[in-house]
């Protein structure tokens, strides 16, 4: 490559440039999952798991040299948890940020009941089969759609690394807020591109007007304590 190239591609991928916000987007530690036919109300806010405080932790050491000046997290404790455990070793607080909350995807399902119960078997069938054609939310009725999740989630991002230019923040969140920001900002239709494991690590770097993705789903850190899970 050509030192021309290098430096046009530098300055173009943003690997090269000098002013940007270095951000960490981090999927939560592993959520303790309900069982068959459980209430969807009950798994929304679930709190972490024995091997998600462990993810919570490893993750925590694995972005210790970050030099992080910020940590925020989403109001849901998984992803809270999953935050202060990234944090300790700053001294930061972590900085709550309601529209960073996973998709309300059943949103709409009465509290006492699971997806299946709320719409039957037949239709929830239906549900998951066009959920793997258009990769998309849309898929499933009753919850919050796709265009309102990505434009809340995209403006959040982005209203934060305003907040706290050229810094590097730590933002622990969710899978779907993940794929929704990065599919937002590259303006792709679907809503699923690769699912982050817990405490997987992308990393994003951002100047004035846009963002780049420079790393995904780094999981080198879950993989040497024999802790990664998806």
């Amino acid at each position: 490559m050509s030192s021309f190239l290098g430096r046009a591609l530098g300055g173009a991928l943003l690997t090269r440039a000098m002013q940007v916000t270095n951000v960490y987007l981090v999927r939560h530690g592993q959520q303790v999952r309900g069982g068959h036919d459980s209430p969807e109300s009950l798994g929304y806010d679930a709190h972490l798991s024995e091997t998600g405080r462990q993810q919570a932790q490893a993750v925590g050491r694995a972005l210790e040299g970050a030099e992080l000046d910020v940590v925020y997290s989403s109001d849901l404790v998984r992803a809270h948890d999953t935050g202060k455990a990234i944090a300790a070793s700053y001294g930061h607080e972590v900085c709550v940020d309601p529209r960073l909350k996973e998709i309300g995807v059943f949103r709409d399902v009465p509290e006492d009941h699971s997806y299946e119960q709320a719409v039957g078997a037949e239709k929830a069938q239906e549900a998951t089969t066009r959920m793997m054609e258009i990769l998309k939310w849309d898929s499933i009725a009753l919850g919050e759609g796709s265009a309102e999740f990505r434009s809340r989630v995209h403006g959040a991002i982005w209203e934060i690394v305003r907040r706290h230019q050229n810094q590097n923040i730590a933002i622990a969140c969710h899978g779907g807020v993940i794929n929704a920001f990065i599919s937002e900002e590259y303006g792709l239709e679907r809503d699923f591109l690769f699912r982050p494991a817990h405490a997987g690590i992308t990393r994003m770097r951002f100047t004035e007007d846009r963002a780049v993705m420079l790393t995904g789903n780094e999981i080198t850190h879950l993989e040497n304590e024999d802790i990664l899970t998806f």
